[in-house]
């Protein structure tokens, strides 16, 4: 196996949305399992379930709801994801915790392991407010990456972390712009709806 390397990735990615609902939406686990590419588990270490629910009936919803469903610090996830790197398939195993959510910031630290990898990282998120409309997201991530994924290169292993962490604010995106259709509308006629 390889020796294990340092990596380090940024992304930015600007939100036409306002900055309330982006905060809400990145801080929101079942959006996050939703639009997380290649994300096939995501659930709280704790005995707790994550609550059901659109983004759009959690963006309707009073203020005691919406920080009801999104994360706190000290809570922790374990999550599985695939991607691809260098064309070929890896499935990484995280324990993630929150270590910090306080209006614009927030921070995770996590254990990544399986067969595949293993690493330990500390991640960061902004969110910037632009003049006129919308809002800039800074998302940092460093990683002491080992096992298999190590083998692959820093270069590798940094443009995969960066194409994921892009797909993910892309569709997340998506579900901002959505927000304001049917199901909208759905949500504030019935707030039983989910």
């Amino acid at each position: 196996m390889s020796e294990p390397m340092p990596t380090a990735v940024t992304v930015e990615h600007a939100f036409a949305a306002a900055p309330e609902p982006v905060w809400v939406a990145l801080s929101d686990p079942v959006t996050t399992r939703e639009a997380l590419p290649g994300c096939t588990a995501l659930v709280p270490a704790e005995d707790r379930d994550l609550p059901a629910g659109s983004l759009a009936y959690l963006l309707a919803a009073d203020a005691e709801t919406r920080e009801a469903r999104t994360v706190t610090p000290g809570e922790r996830y374990d999550a599985t994801v695939g991607a691809s790197v260098r064309n070929v398939g890896v499935e990484i195993d995280m324990d993630v915790a929150i270590t910090e959510r306080d209006y614009p910031e927030m921070a995770i630290e996590g254990d990544i392991g399986g067969d595949d990898a293993d690493a330990d990282m500390r991640a960061t998120l902004t969110l910037d407010e632009r003049d006129g409309e919308g809002c800039l997201v800074t998302w940092r991530v460093e990683a002491t990456v080992g096992g298999r994924l190590a083998t692959y290169g820093q270069r590798a292993v940094e443009t995969t972390v960066a194409r994921v962490a892009n797909d993910f604010f892309d569709a997340v995106d998506d579900r901002l712009a959505a927000r304001d259709g049917p199901e909208t509308e759905r949500v504030v006629k019935n707030s039983d709806w989910k």
